[in-house]
């Protein structure tokens, strides 16, 4: 007679949902032990302790072939800090799962999360909070509003502030359009990218002969996504996948996916504002400038009487106030400032 085999969190409950004998349990979201041994195991020794740790503990093979590459490829070794650790001595890199206990998985959070320079970007005046809010959903399917000329007519209204979060920016032409707001327009851009896509925009930078001369009013910087770190030490960062517009902090283009676009409004700006400033704590400088100032540009001009910031009296605040999705046809641009003071003089 064979002794009971141990099953795994995963394998149980595949048993379970398969048999039609078994009453539905209780959701468990508790941490799986047994996938976390896993993992360490392939970040120490490849695929084969991988699958050896996987028999011990009854479980499932849990990882795509795809995510199985990623990590060891992504691998690399540097001491977790000891409060991490929670003061539990650093075991043997053996791979016997019972020489591993549950402290083997520890997300680390990154380094330097709380900047100083954050300090007065946090305390600075939310003007999307005096917004109505509303959300508009965009599909690629409908002819009458393409989700690539949203995106842009989006960055040539912009006129003070600009934050992009993206994994992958690889678009010349969406990248015109930033390096036009920027020196052109003083628009302050604030770029944030995936580690694992700044290889691809350097070179497309590289392509378009782009250097940090042309970098004046951007900030490129890369991020990287929250880090496993494993009981020996190895440890592997995931990925940005988050993709996200803000516009003069009023107008958000967010979760820009291939055929679909949400666009929201007013507080519902909030939750990505605040995401995008606990990532550009912990991000570093690619190209551009190094350590900018993530608050809108002291205005040129003497600032209204209400006190919104402006770079002129008249229309960079018209700009700014106006819907940026709203106003301009697909292609078409807005008036040179000096044609746009022109006609304000005739109708005076």
């Amino acid at each position: 007679m064979s002794r009971s085999r141990h099953l795994g969190k995963i394998r149980k409950r595949l048993e379970d949902v398969k048999s039609q004998w078994v009453r539905p349990a209780r959701a468990d979201f508790s941490d799986n032990e047994s996938a976390r041994l896993a993992t360490d195991a392939l970040l120490d020794g490849g695929p084969e302790a991988y699958w050896r740790v996987l028999s011990q503990e009854g479980e499932v093979d849990f990882l795509s072939s795809v995510e199985a590459q990623y990590i060891q490829a992504q691998a690399w070794e540097r001491p977790c800090p000891p409060d991490t650790l929670g003061g539990a001595e650093t075991g043997p890199k053996g791979l016997d799962s019972s020489s591993l206990q549950s402290g083997t998985y520890f997300p680390v959070a990154s380094e330097g999360s709380e900047l100083a320079l954050l300090h007065s970007w946090a305390s600075a005046e939310k003007p999307y909070l005096k917004e109505k809010s509303s959300a508009t959903v965009y599909f690629q399917t409908d002819k009458h509003n393409n989700i690539r000329d949203l995106i842009r007519r989006c960055i040539t209204r912009t006129s003070q502030v600009l934050v992009i979060l993206m994994d992958v920016f690889t678009d010349v032409e969406i990248f015109c359009d930033i390096l036009e707001a920027a020196n052109k327009r003083g628009v302050f851009v604030c770029v944030l990218l995936d580690q694992g896509g700044v290889k691809l925009f350097q070179e497309m930078c590289d392509k378009v002969q782009i250097s940090d001369s042309h970098l004046k009013n951007i900030s490129i910087r890369s991020v990287e996504g929250e880090v496993y770190c494993a009981k020996s030490g190895k440890k592997f960062a995931g990925q940005i996948r988050e993709k996200f517009i803000i516009s003069d902090w009023r107008f958000l283009c967010g979760h820009v996916h291939r055929n679909i676009l949400s666009k929201f409004t007013g507080q519902a700006v909030e939750p990505f504002d605040e995401e995008f400033r606990h990532l550009y704590a912990s991000s570093k400088p690619v190209m551009g400038l190094k350590s900018p100032r993530l608050v809108a540009p002291v205005p040129t001009a003497a600032a209204p009487a209400n006190g919104r910031l402006s770079s002129s009296s008249g229309s960079a605040s018209d700009r700014t106030s106006s819907n940026p999705f709203s106003g301009l046809s697909a292609g078409s641009h807005p008036l040179p400032e000096s044609k746009q003071n022109k006609t304000k003089t005739k109708q005076q």
